[in-house]
């Protein structure tokens, strides 16, 4: 299964890739990144990253508790 998602997505960007530049005359990539506010990806990323990392800790002092626990 794997190997045939890998061909269908190769097919794909092939396709993309092949009729990118019939569309290119006159294309500024600039123009994308000039509509994407950066600042607020950023936060968004570091928001994410620290819910993340906070769930992770607190797994692991779930279980460094039950250990303390099981000690005592």
């Amino acid at each position: 299964m794997k190997k045939f998602n890998l061909k269908r997505a190769l097919v794909a960007a092939a396709l993309v890739g092949s009729a990118s530049p019939v569309f290119a005359e006159g294309f500024d990539i600039s123009s994308y990144f000039g509509a994407i506010n950066l600042a607020g990806v950023a936060a968004a990323v570091g928001g994410i990253g620290i819910v993340v990392v906070g769930i992770a800790m607190s797994e692991k002092g779930i279980t460094i508790a039950k250990r303390v626990i099981g000690k005592a």
